[in-house]
């Protein structure tokens, strides 16, 4: 079936990234970011730069923010990762800050959602880190939800857990399995912005911590659509 080539076999495949540190300066607050962002089959293309969300309020660490450099994927995989620098906020308070993945969380949808165009289906292909959520009749919105340890300096005296929640912000015409099956063409579907929330903890918390609350925040932006269809 055409949903289930969507970001499976190839955005599955195997990478490679250099180990993380283990401890750095911890950081706390929250930081929102907006971009641009082009995905295919193989690769999340961020833009290189981002901004900080318009009217948006950084607290903490990330008071001042006002732009940043965020690392395109090749391949993601769902669950434990190690891509340090992820993520640089460089400008801020503490800047610069630096977010180093460590977690790809799961969607929080079904595989059988993805052969409907019912407003309010939610799909997540198998293996895939997206939620697709059929907003309409002809329009798609996705998130993705990534956790990691921010820090600033270098590594010395601990790291924040931090969950980052990113969000399309326009909308992608058309059905659940026609955008799958473009994808599984080979297509990339450009144009899309998104905005994203980070949030950290000042303290330092060890690796198996960060299994705790995943997909929470997914499932909150899922229901919110949901209940905006029902509007």
């Amino acid at each position: 079936m055409i949903f289930r080539g969507l970001l499976v076999a190839t955005l599955l495949a195997p990478m490679t990234f250099m180990a993380t540190s283990a401890q750095a300066a911890a950081v706390s607050g929250e930081a929102n970011i907006a971009g641009n962002v082009s995905v295919s089959s193989t690769n999340i293309n961020f833009s290189p730069q981002f901004v900080n969300t318009a009217g948006a309020l950084e607290t903490g660490s990330f008071a001042g923010l006002t732009g940043g450099t965020i690392m395109s994927l090749t391949g993601p995989v769902t669950g434990a990762v190690s891509v340090p620098n992820f993520i640089n906020f460089n400008q801020g308070v503490a800047s610069p800050i630096t977010f180093d993945l460590t977690f790809i969380a799961p969607g929080v949808g079904t595989t059988a959602a993805c052969g409907s165009s019912a407003p309010g289906s939610v799909c997540t292909p198998t293996g895939s880190p997206f939620t697709l959520v059929q907003l309409t009749s002809d329009t798609v919105v996705a998130t993705l939800q990534l956790n990691g340890n921010a820090y600033t300096g270098s590594a010395a005296d601990g790291s924040s857990l931090t969950r980052g929640v990113f969000s399309t912000q326009t909308v992608i015409g058309g059905t659940l399995p026609a955008i799958l099956g473009r994808l599984n063409s080979g297509q990339t579907l450009t144009g899309i912005t998104y905005s994203a929330s980070f949030a950290a903890s000042p303290v330092p918390e060890p690796a198996s911590m960060l299994l705790m609350g995943l997909g929470l925040t997914g499932a909150g932006l899922v229901a919110r659509r949901r209940r905006s269809n029902q509007a």
